[in-house]
């Protein structure tokens, strides 16, 4: 079996954003629009991979959806690697 994410690439990218930021990532959702996967890691953190890039979106459930609704940009998830 060769499992898939959506696209092609897409578990390798997930993993490839899981090293830079020193956890393990697990997929919990697609952005509708653009179809980037929303991904959590194993402190409850919530990150989007993009197709132009990885983005931070919030500590925890409760801040990703606080800046959902507030609105703005993400910053880029290398902001947060080890």
């Amino acid at each position: 079996m060769k499992p898939t994410i959506g696209y092609d690439g897409d578990a390798a990218a997930i993993k490839e954003l899981g090293n830079g930021l020193g956890v393990e990532l697990f997929p919990v959702g697609y952005e509708a629009s653009e179809y980037g996967i929303v991904l959590v890691d194993e402190r409850g953190r919530f990150f989007l991979l993009h197709h132009t890039g990885g983005y931070f979106l919030g500590e925890n459930d409760f801040d990703a959806f606080d800046r959902f609704i507030r609105g703005g940009l993400a910053p880029d998830a290398e902001d947060y690697f080890v």
